[in-house]
């Protein structure tokens, strides 16, 4: 079964090599708004020499990082799953000899690979060249590297969880984009979570959204604020862990109910 799986995978990567022109576009985008962010925090940094303890290159590293993510951990606007429940595709899939979530995990490990190849490190590069950025030590390169893994299996597991909401609602994609904001503002997204008020980051840094954004910016960055290398890999660890339990039972009962409905 795991040759099956390798297979599913393999054959989504070499899906995505047919949209070139896509990720060129989507490598402008992520270019064009890693340019704007970077931009004001330039503005706020030259009033402010440093911030949540972060310094300027700190903080630059950690937005290129993230744009340069974005198409790994939480790719917005991703309802592919959704779309085969409401054409009802997804019978077909859940006859199958397999198992119906790792199906779909192995399909978006696939897609993750091409888009660390083609989007993540060209992103990084651009950032890389325009504002001299450079990458952590030895020992922050592995925690990014780890962290980046549990990550993007987080990021899975989560966009699993609110497309499968399809099977109960007519009209998902609504709740999927509140999911998608909710978890992009929390993890670190938009403002990194080191320059939240303090009380919110002390929330907000142990919630599954800052596993997925917040600590692989700051492994990448070379500084961690508000964690160990060892509390923040277990905490991405342990949401991984729910979620995917959690994705498991709810794909159990989302095909009892489709058995109910007669198929």
């Amino acid at each position: 079964m795991l040759r099956f799986y390798l297979a599913v995978a393999l054959a989504a990567y070499r899906r995505q090599l047919i949209y070139r022109w896509a990720n060129i576009s989507g490598l402008a985008t992520n270019t064009f708004f890693g340019i704007v962010v970077s931009s004001i925090y330039i503005a706020l940094y030259q009033a402010q020499p440093h911030a949540g303890g972060y310094d300027i290159h700190q903080t630059l590293t950690y937005i290129w990082l993230v744009q340069s993510s974005h198409m790994l951990i939480l790719p917005f606007g991703w309802f592919d799953l959704m779309l085969s429940i409401r054409s009802g595709d997804v019978v077909a899939d859940l006859s199958k000899p397999f198992d119906f979530f790792w199906y779909w995990f192995a399909r978006e490990s696939g897609r993750n690979f091409y888009f660390a190849l083609f989007r993540a490190i060209p992103t990084y590069l651009m950032g890389a060249l325009l504002y001299h950025l450079g990458v952590p030590s030895i020992g922050y390169l592995a925690l990014f590297a780890a962290a980046l893994l549990l990550a993007a299996i987080l990021g899975i597991a989560y966009r699993y969880l609110y497309n499968v909401v399809a099977f109960w609602v007519i009209e998902g994609r609504a709740w999927g984009g509140i999911a998608q904001v909710v978890a992009m503002f929390a993890g670190g997204s938009y403002v990194p979570v080191m320059l939240f008020p303090p009380v919110l980051r002390s929330v907000v840094q142990w919630t599954p959204f800052a596993a997925l954004y917040n600590v692989t910016g700051q492994a990448f960055s070379g500084h961690l604020v508000g964690y160990t290398p060892l509390s923040a890999l277990g905490m991405q660890a342990g949401w991984a862990l729910v979620f995917i339990f959690g994705a498991r039972l709810i794909t159990r009962a989302a095909t009892r109910r489709v058995i109910t409905q007669g198929g």
